[in-house]
Order: C-alpha cells, then sequence, then structure tokens
C-alpha cells in the first residue's frame, strides 16, 4: 500500500513532468512568433573568431527573452532550489542549455556557485540573473561578481525590450512578450569585476548596474 508521502511524491512528479512540458511548447510557440533582433553582438569577446567563455547576466524579470535569444547554445544556467525550479531547468534544458546547476542566494548557493565557476573553468558559458529568485529586483546579490571572480573570466550583462508586453505583478515584474511583438535582447560592455585586498572594490555593484543600464538603454534605442 502507498504511503501518503510517497503518493504525494508521485503526484508532484507528475505535476512537474506536464507542467514542463507545456511550458516547453508554450515558450516554443510564443517565441517563435517574435520578431526578434539581438543588438550589439560584437560585445561578445572572441578568441580566435570564436565567443570566449563569459558569464552572462540579466535581470529575472527580463530572462525569458534573454533565454530565448541564447537557445541551443550549451549554455549552463542556475536554477533555484525552491519549489517550481524544476519545471524551469527542463524547460531551458530542451531549449538547448546544459543541465542547470542547483542552487541561489538563499539556498544551495555555495554549492550552485562552484559548479557554475568548475564550468567556466571547463569553458562552458554561464547565466544567472543576479537579483534572483527574491529579489530585491534589480539589486544584484554577489554570487555572479564571485564568479566571474574566481574563475578569471568576464560579465557580459543582457537586457530586452519589447514593443508590447504582459508583465507580471511580482516582485520582478515579469515580463512576457506578447504575440509577434518586436523583441531586442541587447548585449552591454565586458564587465570585469576589480578587487583590493582580495575583496570587492568600493563601488563594484555601482559600476555593475551601470553596465546593466546601459544594455537597456541599447534594447531600448
Amino acid at each position: 500500500m502507498t504511503s501518503p508521502e510517497a503518493a504525494k511524491a508521485i503526484r508532484n512528479a507528475r505535476k512537474v513532468r506536464w507542467a514542463a512540458r507545456v511550458g516547453y511548447w508554450a515558450v516554443r510557440v510564443l517565441g517563435a512568433t517574435w520578431r526578434m533582433e539581438v543588438r550589439h553582438e560584437e560585445a561578445w569577446p572572441l578568441d580566435e573568431g570564436r565567443r570566449r567563455t563569459v558569464v552572462l547576466a540579466c535581470w529575472h524579470g527580463e530572462m525569458l527573452a534573454c533565454i530565448w535569444s541564447q537557445r541551443n547554445c550549451g549554455i549552463m544556467a542556475l536554477a533555484s532550489e525552491h519549489g517550481d525550479a524544476e519545471i524551469v531547468a527542463r524547460i531551458i534544458q530542451r531549449l538547448g542549455f546544459a543541465a542547470p546547476a542547483r542552487g541561489s542566494s538563499t539556498r544551495g548557493g555555495l554549492r550552485g556557485l562552484m559548479t557554475l565557476v568548475q564550468a567556466l573553468r571547463d569553458g562552458i558559458t554561464v547565466a544567472f540573473t543576479p537579483d534572483g529568485p527574491r529579489g530585491p529586483a534589480r539589486v544584484a546579490q554577489p554570487g555572479v561578481l564571485l564568479a566571474a571572480l574566481r574563475s578569471g573570466t568576464v560579465i557580459l550583462p543582457m537586457a530586452m525590450h519589447a514593443s508590447s508586453a504582459w508583465q507580471a505583478k511580482s516582485w520582478d515584474r515579469f515580463t512576457v512578450p506578447k504575440p509577434f511583438a518586436k523583441v531586442c535582447v541587447a548585449f552591454g560592455e565586458p564587465f570585469t569585476p576589480r578587487v583590493e585586498d582580495d575583496r570587492l572594490a568600493a563601488g563594484e555593484h555601482e559600476r555593475f548596474a551601470a553596465a546593466f543600464a546601459e544594455a537597456s538603454e541599447r534594447a531600448r534605442a
């Protein structure tokens, strides 16, 4: 006889499986209608004509369009350990991302950070939402800066703008471009965190925010 706990686990697994399938196809169908433009791709550093390994970063509320623009590139993302993270992880894997590292600024953070640092050292580009998974919105947590420092790579900010979009009433104002919207994703200039006495230099968070603001201006231009 199945215990209540086992029955609940089976129901949750079924929910995750079906939600991931529906979510994947919803993103595929919706994204296919967008008039997508990627701007300032020349900001991505090159090594003998090939894209170098970088830390991609976008704000949590803008990640849907940014994910779509970088699908099928084998990028590794950081998936939180909160309830619906497994659904998101399965969706992005079907969109051509690598199996995500697990952790966040609040749970499993160190394990997830070290997985991403090792991926960077192995030549795999990784993606962060610096203000995820719970905010505050557009305020970077230290993980993205530490990943770049420990791996010796640069951070490449990304931003998006849509001609028409739905915006959730969530902490991050999660943005979903509407069908057939013109969607612009723009890269900012590569950002290298500075250190003083083995610590982040004063003003680095402000410099980081300015790099994101520049990317946002490019997306909206």
